[in-house]
């Protein structure tokens, strides 16, 4: 009997003290004082929510996302040609626009050329004025700020409910495998709890 009750009674106290553990990382959201003892509950992470949203932003800054990679990943010559036709079709716009009391022969030739000259022009100083902003994006955008702003801004719930996502099938396994570590422990109690009763 003891073989059955022990290991079952195990694995049901480990199995529910890491369910109470995983919860106690979110629960209660706001903090508890447990009266008349001096002690305040709190999840740990509603508790050290500002802390936790900073050092996410850290770690992306640092780890994951930097500004000073960004002309590593952008393909110029593609941009440098989409920049050249937008250019084309803007002057393009214009000049029907603002030439349209020139004969149609001589607006369609001042259209090609002035498109022409103004588009190689535009592709021609591409490259300074690519750096130039890059230069700008890079002074005035604090990743690691954007970061810690954007998850202090998500509500305690939408944090919990983020992290129950992400980590949905871990979380469930370390519930089980507290069980499964009862369940041996009580195992280990029978055989001591009968090794001891025959001595």
């Amino acid at each position: 009997m003891i073989f059955i009750f022990l290991p079952l009674t195990g694995a049901i106290i480990g199995w529910i003290t890491n369910v109470l553990a995983i919860r106690l990382l979110f629960r209660p959201l706001n903090p508890w004082r447990l009266w008349p003892l001096p002690i305040t509950l709190q999840g740990l992470i509603p508790r050290r929510r500002a802390e936790l949203a900073a050092n996410i932003g850290e770690v992306v800054a640092r780890e994951l996302f930097s500004l000073d990679e960004l002309p590593e990943r952008l393909n110029f010559t593609q941009l440098q040609e989409e920049v050249k036709q937008l250019v084309k079709a803007s002057v393009e716009r214009w000049c029907e626009q603002k030439l349209n009391f020139l004969p149609a022969g001589v607006r369609n030739y001042c259209s090609r050329m002035l498109r022409d000259r103004v588009a190689d022009e535009v592709a021609l100083q591409f490259p300074l004025l690519a750096e130039s902003v890059l230069t700008h994006i890079q002074q005035q955008v604090d990743v690691r700020a954007v970061v810690t702003e954007k998850v202090d801004a998500l509500s305690l719930t939408e944090i919990e409910n983020l992290v129950l996502q992400v980590a949905h099938r871990e979380l469930k396994q370390i519930e089980w495998l507290g069980a499964v570590l009862g369940l041996i422990i009580g195992v280990l109690q029978a055989i001591l709890t009968l090794f001891l009763g025959k001595a």
